[in-house]
């Protein structure tokens, strides 16, 4: 009796410190239940909502380096257009945590910043072309990143709550499939009109892309506001408390510090890739298209099966592995110009589809990786942190890049390559094999 007592005395013990532990700040904290039926549908209006986002992205962002050429910008001052904006929206994105303080909804937030970021896109079309002032069109391209990037630290919270964790390379490898062939298509639409019209007056065809991107903007608001939003996880982001140097953990500094040194690498040469197909491969713009597209079905196709391969063997892996060939692709570009002028648009589309298929498999991968690291907590502000350093990171390495093509530093007399673009690409896959090195090398290093 004296031990079915002790029990009976234990148990109760136990309950009452359970009711206490969920006790926070005063105030009851109720289980958090999964409303399976209203995630399950959001996660497929989502996937709806990301193939109107394609639309825009493959219609607008895909020609924003096009629109830039047609404008007459040097090499210097595309590379400033390209990674100037996304610097400064890496800096104002930092600010998304206050707003979801004020807010204190992810999906109110994500449909304002994404309203207002449809306003800038006709302001960017006029800024470019009826007033001619790089620097206006500079600071309504700033405006547009700015936007766009405050909306990625609220929207990867939200999803990370409505995906189960065992499913997310599956889940996102198929959202990821479906998102991008919608971007192939209206790409390719975007590719088509642009050459329809380059004999008349290629004013009217960035017109129209630019309205199709406006259109598929107010498509995905309108699908965003039909998603399920938890209401029990707005203490898990608090961010008035600032815990700078617990946030992150030995693990996920190294993650970011690897990330942004990749992407500095990456942007030594990526923002000269559309200058160099136009200028020294000679494409039109219905080639651009093609080189674009087709490029993107290998990529487009390979989603599913990067999704397995990450949930099976782990994302550092994947990681490892696609980065190494991120690495060299530069030296293959440099090689493609050497070839016959017959060879160029075959070459640059294999070319162009490997690297697809690479950055498909590792940005997916990064995303998964970045998801074990967080554990559902502070999401917000670990991705902020994660975007303002790749911000910073694409801003230099660009700036960098842009700097070498300027014809004061006369780089063809000095190292004897014929081609300043290709002295950059050589450099960037320098850069880009040091740190796969530094961070990959090893099979049992983890990032």
């Amino acid at each position: 009796m004296l031990y079915f007592s002790a029990l009976i005395t234990l148990l109760l013990q136990c309950k009452q410190q359970a009711k206490k532990n969920l006790i926070v700040k005063g105030r009851m904290v109720q289980r958090r239940k999964r409303h399976s039926q209203a995630i399950r549908s959001s996660l497929k209006i989502s996937t709806v909502e990301g193939s109107w986002w394609a639309v825009m992205y493959g219609a607008v962002e895909t020609y924003f380096g096009a629109f830039f050429e047609y404008l007459k910008y040097t090499s210097f001052e595309i590379s400033i257009l390209s990674t100037f904006p996304i610097f400064f929206g890496a800096l104002f994105q930092n600010m998304t945590g206050w707003f979801y303080d004020i807010l204190r909804s992810r999906k109110k937030l994500l449909i304002i910043l994404k309203s207002i970021q449809t306003i800038t896109i006709p302001l960017i079309f006029f800024a470019g072309y009826s007033s001619g002032n790089y620097f206006l069109l500079l600071c309504f391209i700033c405006a547009y990143y700015a936007l766009a990037m405050s909306q990625m630290s609220p929207w990867t919270s939200w999803m990370g709550y409505l995906v189960p964790g065992r499913l997310r390379g599956r889940y996102f490898g198929n959202r990821s499939q479906v998102v991008r062939i919608f971007m192939l298509i209206s790409s390719l639409l975007a590719g088509a009109i642009l050459n329809s019209f380059k004999d008349s007056n290629l004013f009217n065809g960035f017109a129209l892309i630019f309205c199709i991107g406006i259109i598929a903007n107010f498509g995905c608001i309108f699908y965003l506001k039909r998603q399920y939003e938890p209401e029990d996880t707005v203490d898990d982001e608090e961010s008035k408390v600032d815990d700078s140097a617990g946030t992150l953990t030995g693990k996920l500094k190294r993650f970011i510090t690897y990330d942004s040194l990749s992407e500095f690498s990456f942007h030594v040469s990526g923002p000269l890739m559309m200058v160099y197909w136009l200028r020294d491969l000679q494409f039109n713009y219905i080639e651009l298209a093609i080189l674009i597209n087709v490029s993107q079905i290998l990529g487009l196709f390979s989603m599913r099966y990067w999704g397995k391969r990450i949930d099976s063997t782990g994302s550092y892996n994947a990681i490892r592995f696609t980065s190494f060939w991120i690495a060299i692709f530069p030296l293959f570009w440099v090689g493609l110009f050497y070839l016959p002028k017959e060879l160029s648009l075959p070459g640059a589309i294999v070319i162009a589809s490997m690297a697809s298929l690479m950055f498909s498999g590792r940005a997916l991968a990064l995303d998964n990786r970045l998801y074990e690291h967080m554990e559902n907590k502070k999401m917000i502000k670990v991705t902020s942190k994660r975007i303002f350093f790749r911000g910073l990171s694409i801003f230099i390495g660009g700036l960098i890049g842009g700097i070498l093509t300027r014809e004061e530093i006369n780089l063809v007399s000095i190292t004897y390559i014929d081609n300043v673009i290709h002295f950059v690409m050589i450099f960037s896959a320098i850069l880009r094999l040091i740190v796969w090195g530094v961070f990959l090398r090893s099979r049992n290093s983890q990032i």
